[in-house]
């Protein structure tokens, strides 16, 4: 295998995959639901569908919420690989099953908020009736701030479940995985902040997964010094 290849396997590649998709994730997420809420009058609605510039705003959030998509399951493969001969099949099965449905789960959340603005710019212009938007903008939030944050519950509970059976990661990031899926999933009113958590998880846990490997190859290199040390 070439060190190329070797990298894309590693820690670090799981690491730059999981900020990827936390900040792109958390920017894409600002910008698509930055529109009225579904509830706003129908002339403000249309009013700001009108508007190219925010429009345009929308569809920066659908790319970079795409490429963050993509990179999540960058992430998922790499964590997986790292799990190994070591997994329970059977949260291993959960883990990567959710990994895949939230994924799904967003790219369709995310398509739903942006069609408005692309059918508007794709086609003659002409803004779409109130009641279409409204309805649009309505099921992209149900999708993104119902459906894929208890998917995202599932998916923190079973990696930190793997991480604690295998020890693949501090006990500590399960012990927050585990507080992280217990809020986002019984939550009973969400919003936009709450839609950040899990975004947030898998930052923090990418920056523990280099901290750590870096303490690793600190540890091995102490140790080879002092194995390589004559003594007097």
């Amino acid at each position: 295998m070439t060190s190329s290849a070797r990298w894309f396997r590693s820690i670090e590649a799981a690491a730059g995959a999981g900020l990827g998709f936390a900040i792109l994730s958390v920017v894409g997420l600002t910008l698509l639901t930055s529109s009225p809420d579904p509830s706003a009058p129908d002339a403000e609605l249309v009013s700001w569908y009108g508007d190219p510039a925010h429009r345009s705003s929308i569809t920066v959030g659908l790319s970079l919420s795409i490429m963050a998509a993509i990179s999540f399951l960058w992430f998922v493969a790499v964590i997986r690989r790292r799990v190994g001969e070591r997994e329970d099949r059977f949260f291993a099965t959960v883990f990567l099953g959710s990994g895949i449905l939230l994924t799904a789960v967003m790219l369709a959340g995310v398509a739903v908020l942006a069609s408005p603005a692309l059918t508007i710019d794709l086609g003659d212009g002409r803004i779409l009736d109130a009641a279409v938007l409204s309805g649009l903008n309505g099921l992209g939030t149900t999708l993104l701030l119902v459906v894929l944050l208890r998917v995202q519950a599932v998916f923190v509970a079973s990696t930190s479940t793997l991480a604690l059976r295998t020890t693949a990661f501090s006990r500590w990031l399960s012990y927050l995985g585990y507080g992280v899926a217990l809020v986002i999933f019984v939550m009973p009113v969400v919003s936009e902040p709450t839609g950040l958590a899990f975004p947030i998880w898998v930052g923090i846990l990418s920056i523990a997964l280099l901290i750590r490997k870096t303490d690793i190859i600190a540890n091995r290199l102490s140790q080879d010094e002092h194995g390589g040390e004559r003594p007097d």
